[in-house]
């Protein structure tokens, strides 16, 4: 009887133990930075826990989650995109919409003091927790943080680069859009740092640009000039003919006179059936025959 007892009371010490313990488990793109804060100790920095891990550890431990790998910033404007669209002005004053992706990766580096993975978590991601929930999802926190310091920035470089280049441009010349996305992609990164103090928390950019869309208007009015446009070809190319046609006519009447030339499109008319009604029958003559024409009765 005492033994059931004593069991029981060590199991009564143990289980609130155990259940005061801090714990965390990191899927293959998380990582966690480890801080001792238990009653008795000041808050410091302890290890970082990388991917595919779990540990625990005494009670009031604090562990922060972030996410690892490839992370992308989708600003089409769809429903789980991080941002709408950005407006721009092209160098001729005209807006355009611009949308696209961008795929960049969190410096997830520690070293044993941590790295620059702990500069971050101290410097930014304290302000935004939690960045991760209890699914291993970003958090809400996690796209306010990304729309500030990366967001913004992807704006601004956006917003100047297009100021080098008229909208028609933008829009309908590919070699145009390729210098655009490349020069992006070349400046983004130190963009991004002048929003976090000069630190490259963010690495490895990847710009990809949707076709700018202009107003409704510019791209109306753009059909309405490749309308006329080809409307001119049309009638330079009918006026060629009829240029053509007048000199074949003009060495006609030089060789059969103007009655002559009046008389064989006459009969060049009757004979395509253009003519109006009145031609003359004409009869097949068999080479070397003759046909007796009657005189036209005296008057």
């Amino acid at each position: 009887m005492r033994r059931t007892v004593a069991v029981i009371a060590a199991a009564a010490v143990i289980m609130p133990v155990l259940a005061g313990c801090s714990t965390v488990s990191t899927e293959s793109d998380q990582v966690a930075l480890h801080y001792d804060a238990g009653a008795f100790s000041s808050t410091t920095f302890q290890e970082c826990v990388t991917q595919n891990n779990r540990t625990w550890d005494g009670p009031g431990e604090k562990y922060y989650k972030y996410p690892a790998g490839q992370r992308n910033f989708d600003f089409t404007g769809s429903d789980d995109a991080e941002s709408a669209p950005y407006t721009v002005v092209s160098r001729d004053n005209q807006e355009l919409t611009v949308s696209g992706g961008l795929t960049f990766h969190l410096d997830t580096s520690c070293d044993p003091d941590g790295g620059m993975l702990r500069e971050f978590h101290e410097e930014i991601g304290l302000k935004f927790q939690p960045t991760m929930d209890g699914d291993g999802q970003t958090t809400d926190r996690w796209l306010e943080m990304l729309r500030f310091y990366i967001g913004q920035p992807l704006n601004k470089a956006l917003a100047t680069e297009a100021q080098k280049y008229d909208w028609l441009a933008l829009y309908n010349d590919p070699a145009t859009r390729a210098q655009f996305e490349t020069a992006i992609n070349a400046n983004l990164g130190n963009a991004v740092m002048a929003t976090t103090g000069g630190k490259a928390y963010f690495l490895q950019f990847n710009l990809t640009l949707q076709k700018p869309t202009p107003r409704k208007e510019l791209v109306d009015g753009l059909a309405a000039v490749q309308v006329a446009i080809t409307e001119r070809q049309a009638v330079k190319e009918q006026n060629a003919t009829v240029d053509e046609k007048l000199k074949q006519i003009e060495k006609l009447v030089a060789v059969l006179g103007p009655d002559g030339y009046v008389l064989y499109d006459a009969m060049q008319r009757c004979l395509t059936g253009e003519a109006p009604k009145g031609c003359p029958q004409f009869l097949a003559l068999p080479q070397g025959g003759s046909v007796d024409v009657p005189a036209p009765a005296s008057s």
